[in-house]
């Protein structure tokens, strides 16, 4: 049975309770029990703490900055600051912490500054460097989760009863098929076509390696399918695989699920992992597209799909996840930067979204990625050993707060493809680095 701690809220507001349970509960792994200012004699069999402006003795006092008691989309632009070499926001004077951990933890997890006029990039999704944790340099860390454990060990100072943060550390591998096969399973046309591009453009290795694909002399460089099986169950406590399934287009590339060696390929995955959908680059603009496509995929997998990430992380809050959990979706993995790496969000933890303007926790389940093979390769430049490098720094941070790494990854870049040479072993290096 989990521990019990309480805690009175000056002002229940639907955002001051979700705060408190995403931190206390999700992050630290405890049972709150929740109580209003007038609740009569407070309970003592319990740690106590009190999120208020007048405390009374004894209880772990959070001086509330106001953002818990707003409504609406009322963006704030949270003043920096820092607590024992951690980044805060939303500093004040007069709590046991110098800041309000609970006004900060619901303005990195509601994504509020996403409802916002962000710029965007050419695929419409918001520019990194204009968000608040690329503005102050922290984006590098799971700070929500840096903040629960600071919140436990200063309460613990104060009352000796406090529990033990329960949290242990994980990895989940979670790989994106964007393409299914490199050569097989495409059109007659296409195959062609691509051929006479690669004998126009000197690139026999290329051509070679088709033909003998297409001959059945060597396994297609992106069926890696086998091979992740045998490897990735002993690295990771979960498996998470996103298929994409579209009509071919400027931005979607797949392979047909119905390929008869594809499909045997994507029921072969229930083994060993969940098998989610990976909506289409125009899914996160035309209404009822998601749907469609999960309902063809669960004939294929003969299964229901309840998973999903957004395909080029393309995604509009709220609609898209509003529309993601009309169409049956429990959890989305879209929640990460495309072009570094980091905390998006600011926590490695999973935690339910927040629906700004209905003003209500919902049951939608986000988990954030830490990091993206084609990040490390294009986005940032990084050579194979540069990446691992960095990898590793993020999976130290993630390990010190006994957190969940979860890394992003396709099969091309795990396959036998000469084009991504040296990023096989090095991804594979990353995830057994992240072994729990």
């Amino acid at each position: 049975m989990r521990p019990t701690v309480n805690v009175v809220l000056e002002d229940h507001t639907p955002r001051a309770g979700y705060a408190v349970r995403q931190v206390l509960e999700r992050m630290l792994g405890w049972r709150v029990g929740i109580l209003g200012p007038r609740a009569g004699a407070l309970p003592s069999e319990a740690p106590l703490l009190y999120y208020g402006t007048h405390a009374p003795a004894g209880a772990f006092h959070v001086v509330p900055d106001g953002l818990l008691s707003d409504k609406g989309a009322n963006i704030p632009d949270p003043a920096v600051g820092e607590h024992q070499g951690v980044p805060i926001l939303f500093p004040v004077a007069g709590g046991a912490l110098p800041y309000d951990l609970f006004s900060a933890a619901f303005f990195l997890l509601s994504r509020m500054e996403e409802y916002g006029d962000l710029p965007m990039d050419q695929h419409g999704r918001p520019s990194t460097a204009a968000l608040h944790g690329a503005r102050h340099g922290y984006l590098h860390r799971p700070l929500v989760d840096e903040w629960a454990l600071q919140l436990a060990a200063q309460w613990a100072l104060i009352d000796p009863r406090v529990p033990a943060p329960l949290r242990r550390y994980r990895q989940v591998f979670t790989i994106d098929l964007d393409n299914g096969f490199k050569y097989a399973g495409r059109p007659l046309w296409r195959t062609l076509g691509s051929a006479a591009r690669d004998l126009l453009s000197g690139r026999s290795e290329e051509l070679l390696e088709r033909y003998r694909t297409l001959v059945g002399a060597r396994p297609d460089p992106y069926d890696v399918y086998a091979h992740l099986a045998e490897v990735i169950p002993t690295c990771a406590d979960r498996s998470v695989v996103f298929v994409l399934n579209a009509a071919r287009g400027t931005w979607d590339h797949a392979v047909p699920i119905q390929h008869t060696a594809y499909a045997d390929r994507l029921r072969g995955l229930k083994r060993w992992a969940t098998v989610g959908i990976h909506p289409s680059y125009t899914s996160s603009t035309t209404l009822g597209r998601t749907a469609a496509e999960m309902g063809s995929l669960a004939k294929v997998l003969g299964t229901e799909v309840r998973v999903s990430r957004q395909h080029f992380l393309r995604m509009r809050i709220p609609d898209t996840y509003r529309e993601l959990q009309a169409a049956g979706i429990t959890e989305d993995h879209s929640m990460g930067l495309h072009d570094r790496i980091g905390f998006r969000a600011g926590t490695c933890t999973p935690y339910q979204w927040y629906d700004l303007l209905e003003e209500r926790a919902t049951d939608l389940e986000v988990h954030p990625f830490a990091v993206m093979d084609n990040t490390l390769r294009h986005k940032l430049q990084l050579s194979p050993a540069d990446a691992m490098a960095h990898a590793a720094e993020l999976v130290g941070r993630v390990r010190a707060v006994n957190g969940t790494f979860t890394g992003l990854w396709h099969e091309s870049f795990l396959g036998d493809d000469r084009a991504n040479g040296g990023w096989r072993e090095a991804i594979l290096n990353i995830i057994e680095q992240a072994r729990p």
